[in-house]
């Protein structure tokens, strides 16, 4: 029984029969190397056979490496810290949360985004022989465009919204950052919309999707992102069920969506929606939601992308 899957070449947009991402016939003639170009990923280039393991696993190590320089080195400090402390007998200090701290980590936040972001350039563009964008797969899908990824962040917006009225939730250390005042949510507003789903993207679902696809497909890709971006932010959120419901469904869907596609515009413009959602929320009305719950909901959505150490 034939398959009644319809794809389309994201060059010249044919139908195919093939898997999401290949070249039409036509455009494999046209251009013979053009496969490189449209899936826009190292595993596309031409090399030799004899460099290909060593090529594959080079790439996990930067993925690796971009990720702890985004955030996860201290994320991973923090727990080793909190783990000697537990083998000792030893209690966990607690911290209290001010507006210097919440400045500060913010500020830090920014500077590690940036950070990231160079060292993605670094990798993917091999230091500048390859071009960043279109490697990356810096373009649309003939069945995705902007106003499925409205559809899509609209419609992961209103599942958080039923999450967090279902499951249990109790308040974070990132809603009590957030009633620091309008300064901090000001900031927390421009991460979310300027920098957070460019950087957030290009290392998750660019970069570590991208190597771990390389290795075990697309099954691996998705795994290991959707699994590292949880562990990253599932222990800021420790103990609301309702905030690690909703961040790991965000991810599968946005990870499930790259290995789609085969592209990473689509991803991205569907987080820039869902956190400038958030944003606005955040800043035009935070306390005027229809219930008393729904202002702490909206902040937490919001801050749940922005990776906050």
């Amino acid at each position: 029984m034939s398959s009644t899957i319809t794809y389309y070449c994201p060059s010249c947009g044919r139908a195919i029969e093939s898997e999401p991402g290949a070249l039409c016939p036509q455009c494999q003639m046209s251009v013979p190397l053009s496969a490189a170009e449209v899936s826009g990923w190292p595993a596309a280039e031409p090399i030799q056979p004899k460099d290909q393991p060593t090529n594959k696993w080079l790439d996990v190590f930067w993925a690796f490496l971009i990720w702890g320089l985004s955030g996860a080195f201290l994320l991973g400090l923090d727990a080793l810290l909190r783990l000697v402390l537990l083998a000792m007998h030893k209690p966990i200090p607690q911290v209290e949360i001010t507006r210097g701290m919440a400045i500060i980590t913010l500020v830090a936040t920014l500077v590690m985004q940036i950070v990231a972001l160079a060292a993605s350039w670094l990798y993917v563009t091999r230091i500048g022989k390859k071009p960043f964008w279109r490697t990356l797969g810096w373009r649309w899908h003939p069945q995705f465009k902007w106003v499925h990824a409205v559809a899509l962040a609209m419609l992961m917006y209103g599942l958080g919204i039923f999450l967090s009225k279902v499951l249990p939730h109790k308040e974070t250390d990132v809603e009590k950052i957030l009633k620091l005042g309008m300064l901090i949510r000001v900031m927390v507003a421009v991460l979310a919309v300027a920098t957070a789903p460019l950087v957030e993207e290009i290392v998750y679902r660019g970069v570590i999707y991208s190597a771990f696809e390389r290795i075990g497909g697309k099954p691996a890709g998705i795994t290991v992102a959707a699994l590292i971006f949880a562990l990253v932010h599932v222990p800021q959120y420790w103990g609301s069920v309702a905030a690690i419901t909703v961040i790991v469904s965000l991810s599968l869907v946005l990870t499930f969506l790259r290995a789609w596609t085969g592209t990473l515009l689509p991803c991205v413009a569907t987080h820039l929606v869902y956190n400038g959602v958030q944003a606005i929320i955040l800043l035009v009305a935070p306390d005027k939601m229809p219930d008393a719950a729904a202002p702490k909901t909206a902040m937490l959505l919001l801050m749940q992308w922005l990776g906050l150490n």
